[in-house]
């Protein structure tokens, strides 16, 4: 039975090891989606991975950082990826971070392995990557931009290993109906049965509502009328 499904991607990312590639808006739909998900429980972290020595490449989008976070992280050497490490263990649950790569350096392995083993559901990791760059770390899902290529899909895939590649095989002949949709390409091998993972497509839009400083208002309103409904019974 083929791998291929053209259906709608309905797995659950919390917990998972994720690698969007495109553009910061993409990252940023991934990561508010998953916000909204957890209805805005627990925290969101930023991590700014930069070379040991500074290269004068791979700036940070203005857009990550005019997002609300409640914490950033910027790591050069591997006593900073202990103090996230330390961080991310200890802080409320569930965590969201969003890893973005100034440089192309790979995520610390024993950093995704610890949290993939003692973190359960309660942390999910998201790759950032704008060309398919692999970052270092053994994703469990990968969506693809809206502009996509089947050479493109081959490439990606192939760096999982032999078999992926017809994977891409299968689907190249619908990318174009599935853009014209507006819809993208995502990889996934979240509870699937067959070891290769499987092809679906989703919305590269979702979660892409506004900025994430009209959210959180959102949300300080609903604390606000909370608080005024319990004023409200104590002096009725």
């Amino acid at each position: 039975m083929s791998s291929l499904r053209l259906e709608g991607f309905s797995g659950e990312i919390r917990g998972h090891r994720c690698l969007v590639i495109g553009k910061d808006s993409d990252w940023l739909s991934r990561i508010q989606a998953l916000e909204s998900e957890s209805l805005y429980k627990g925290r969101s972290i930023l991590v700014i991975h930069e070379p040991s020595r500074p290269s004068g490449t791979g700036s940070v989008p203005s857009a990550l950082l005019r997002k609300r976070w409640d914490c950033i992280f910027r790591i050069r050497e591997s006593f900073e990826a202990q103090i996230l490490a330390t961080y991310v263990a200890n802080a409320p649950k569930p965590v969201r971070i969003l890893w973005f790569s100034a440089g192309g350096q790979e995520i610390p392995r024993a950093l995704w392995q610890k949290w993939n083993s003692s973190g359960g559901s309660d942390i999910t990791l998201i790759g950032c990557s704008q060309s398919g760059e692999p970052l270092g770390c053994e994703w469990e899902a990968i969506f693809f931009p809206l502009q996509n290529t089947p050479q493109f899909t081959e490439r990606v895939l192939g760096m999982r290993g032999t078999g992926m590649r017809s994977l891409a095989a299968n689907v190249s002949s619908y990318l174009t109906e599935i853009a014209e949709s507006g819809a993208a390409l995502v990889w996934s091998n979240i509870d699937e049965k067959d070891g290769r993972g499987a092809l679906y497509w989703y919305d590269p839009n979702e979660g892409s509502g506004g900025p994430s400083s009209e959210k959180l208002t959102k949300v300080e309103a609903l604390s606000m009328l909370d608080d005024l409904k319990g004023w409200v019974s104590k002096n009725a």
